[in-house]
């Protein structure tokens, strides 16, 4: 089996090979000293199959997600500016997730002020850092709560609708619901209450069956409104290479897609399943965030129990997949 150390290295050769940038992509991006990557790259844009920057370059970002928000379930504890910075610094994020609990207990629906400052402060720091930003409406049955979504997106548009930096992603991951049936209509309302607020800002839609059936969204894709996206969840353990061929048939189809979500077999540093989804990452321009900034004990946590909830975290902070996801996101070519 490879290491650890050669799987990183053969991804790298791999997008040093393909990437058309003369810089060393071991090396962070370099803009002037007054230039973020936001203002690099400005508002992103779908055109065609691909996100693409003010310039009409395809783009992809590699960061973080932060896990639920939901009161008293210990993912709310890095919600802080501290740990945006430190995923800047150390770690070269680009773009950052705030994961909203919805419906389960703790969520919006239960305690809608604390919910909401816990995005607010994660969209203001990344927006204050450059960086991209998406706000998730971390839900699995937001058809339910329709209404509730709409007023959320509207106040976040009215908020963020002119910052460059802010994604909306309206429905993290439904379950084995109809996309055209439920979800779609559920997207129409909640874009058309963005929209008429914020006309540009990306949007991402989530698509049935925890966000795997991206081929039924680009079947009946959303057209009336433009620069849509739609989510691609991959878990390394269960996710391989039939997801990958099912998402590079609905790229083919014509939509562009976006993995707001993914995690690495875990417990180990060694991932092959993870060397190929970021190689197809690289090769089609997928920007992708990891799942997720938390100390809890699973497979999936960057964080080992009792690691610090403001950031400046050391090797020995990190859990396996924490490591490994460090050495993508910092290694990611923007």
């Amino acid at each position: 089996m490879k290491t650890f150390k050669s799987l990183i290295f053969l991804l790298l050769t791999l997008i040093i090979t393909s990437c058309v940038q003369d810089n060393d992509s071991r090396d962070p991006p370099t803009f002037p000293e007054d230039t973020t990557l936001v203002q690099k790259h400005g508002l992103l844009q779908v055109n065609g199959n691909r996100i693409v920057d003010k310039d009409n370059e395809p783009v992809c970002f590699a960061g973080n997600s932060f896990f639920w928000s939901n009161d008293n379930w210990g993912g709310e504890r890095f919600y802080k500016s501290e740990v945006v910075s430190w995923l800047k610094l150390d770690w070269k994020a680009t773009i950052v997730r705030a994961a909203m609990g919805v419906e389960d207990p703790g969520g919006y629906l239960d305690n809608n002020v604390s919910n909401k400052n816990r995005v607010i402060t994660i969209v203001d720091a990344a927006i204050d850092e450059g960086l991209y930003v998406i706000i998730d409406w971390h839900s699995h049955h937001a058809e339910d709560n329709t209404n509730e979504a709409v007023s959320f997106f509207e106040e976040m548009a009215d908020l963020y609708g002119e910052y460059d930096n802010v994604i909306y992603e309206i429905y993290n991951e439904p379950l084995d619901v109809s996309w055209s049936a439920t979800i779609k209509p559920y997207a129409d309302s909640v874009i058309s209450a963005i929209r008429s607020i914020d006309p540009d800002n990306l949007i991402v839609v989530g698509t049935p069956e925890w966000s795997q059936r991206v081929d039924l969204a680009a079947a009946d894709p959303i057209t009336n409104y433009s620069n849509i996206a739609y989510t691609l969840h991959f878990y390394t353990i269960y996710h391989q290479q039939w997801l990958r061929d099912r998402a590079s048939a609905a790229l083919d189809d014509g939509i562009a897609l976006f993995i707001t979500e993914w995690g690495s077999i875990g417990y180990s540093q060694v991932d092959s399943e993870a060397n190929e989804w970021m190689t197809w990452c690289f090769e089609n321009k997928i920007s992708h965030c990891n799942w997720a900034v938390n100390d809890k004990e699973e497979e999936w946590s960057i964080l080992v129990p009792g690691a610090s909830t403001s950031g400046g975290w050391v090797d020995d902070d990190l859990t396996d997949a924490g490591k490994l996801a460090k050495n993508i996101i910092k290694n990611w070519p923007e």
